[in-house]
């Protein structure tokens, strides 16, 4: 009797366990950050990395798997003629970077997934490239 105790004990903590994992995996990080309210989301490899824009004016990047994360509002916005490039300017006395966003189709050099948008992260001894796409249109 004691066997089955501890098999169906174990049974059932396993399957739990199981359901957490598979329920964790079905969180979809891009319609997660729509309903954060993010506008615009990009990512890119080597070292993984994100971006995330808010209103166009909050930027938060996070970079090498979650290592280093900036949260700064947005100094200065550049859009192009069409409205749909831009390119945000971060700029204060501890941190500088730009964040170029390209009406410019791109495919992940991971994954092979296509994006929409190519951005790109610009610091001043180092840049990323990856693909992003619109969540929230923003309004003019």
């Amino acid at each position: 009797m004691k066997k089955i105790l501890v098999l169906m004990t174990a049974f059932f903590a396993l399957t739990f366990l199981l359901t957490a994992v598979v329920s964790a995996e079905d969180v979809d990080v891009w319609e997660k950050a729509k309903e954060e309210g993010v506008h615009f989301r990009a990512v890119g490899n080597e070292p993984g990395w994100l971006v995330e824009v808010k209103d166009d004016k909050r930027i938060k990047f996070v970079n090498d798997y979650g290592d280093l994360e900036i949260k700064a509002p947005v100094d200065d916005l550049w859009l192009g003629p069409a409205g749909e490039d831009k390119i945000y300017y971060v700029e204060n006395e501890a941190i500088q970077f730009q964040v170029i966003i390209m009406k410019k189709s791109y495919q992940d050099t991971m994954s092979g997934e296509y994006f929409p948008y190519q951005v790109r992260v610009v610091f001043p001894n180092k840049s990323y490239v990856g693909g992003g796409r619109l969540l929230i249109q923003t309004e003019k």
